[in-house]
């Protein structure tokens, strides 16, 4: 079972939803999963089986509390046999508001919980003897609450320019932006980079891949918003490990399945 929960009211533009994936039992055939690269950052409790990272050089085993940053590519991972986890997705703006860590820090990377927050540890504990999800849920959100009022930082400025990306994606022009904002290129890729761990430009087309893949109806007119059907392909393998013809036949990783067929499971 995969269950998504929308954010409280005060928490919406820095949580897009919390989730929690639970299955008792996964044949070996049906571990293998994907880390999608959809311009959030993601919080992870494990409290099944260890799972690891796969393909990568040297592997890696993922901990139990995991931070994982800005991804510019899928990432593959292999589960145990039992998959209970807990996860928290925030918006770029969500972490920066909640963390003193810088994002660039984390691009490309999973890390140990503690590493970002220590108080990320105790609440996994914490969570460890809840028997229900509300109770979870409840503990995050307290978490969360407590943690913006002890970082309030001024983001008027990413929170602007990450509005921009989302409104103008489809035609996205680094030059009119950085003239938008009044500032050169270069100032304006550095600055970005380093609040939010990646370019305007590479964070632009993972958001344009997101709008897409999450949107059924805009999904249907995919093949004709990129360039030709090469770029398609080449950007659905990047981001998602498949082409939109392979993703649309129902694939055995669990992240796709849900993102490209919901409840379809």
């Amino acid at each position: 079972m995969i269950r998504t929960f929308k954010p409280i009211a005060t928490l919406r533009k820095l949580v897009d939803y919390i989730w929690v994936v639970d299955f008792d039992f996964l044949a070996d055939d049906h571990r293998e999963d994907v880390i999608m690269p959809l311009g959030y950052f993601n919080i992870i409790f494990n409290y099944g089986s260890a799972y690891r990272l796969v393909g990568e050089d040297p592997e890696m085993v993922i901990p139990n509390t995991a931070v994982i940053g800005q991804m510019k590519r899928a990432k593959y991972v292999r589960y145990g046999q039992q998959l209970y986890q807990i996860g928290i997705t925030l918006t770029p703006l969500g972490f920066i508001q909640l963390f003193q860590v810088s994002s660039l820090e984390l691009t490309e990377r999973i890390v140990q919980a503690y590493d970002v927050d220590p108080d990320l540890d105790e609440l996994y504990q914490k969570m460890m003897g809840f028997k229900d999800v509300e109770q979870h849920i409840l503990a995050i959100n307290h978490y969360l609450l407590h943690r913006i009022a002890l970082n309030k930082r001024n983001t008027d400025r990413i929170e602007k320019m990450l509005t921009y990306v989302e409104r103008e994606y489809e035609n996205l022009n680094i030059v009119s932006m950085a003239k938008f904002f009044g500032i050169s290129v270069s100032t304006l890729e550095r600055f970005f980079k380093k609040h939010i761990g990646l370019t305007p430009k590479s964070y632009g087309d993972i958001v344009k891949f997101r709008k897409y893949v999450e949107d059924e109806g805009l999904r249907e007119n995919m093949q004709y918003r990129y360039y030709d059907q090469s770029h398609l392909i080449k950007t659905s393998k990047k981001f998602a490990g498949r082409t939109v013809k392979e993703l649309e036949k129902l694939p055995d990783e669990l992240t796709l399945r849900y993102v490209w067929h919901g409840q379809e499971l």
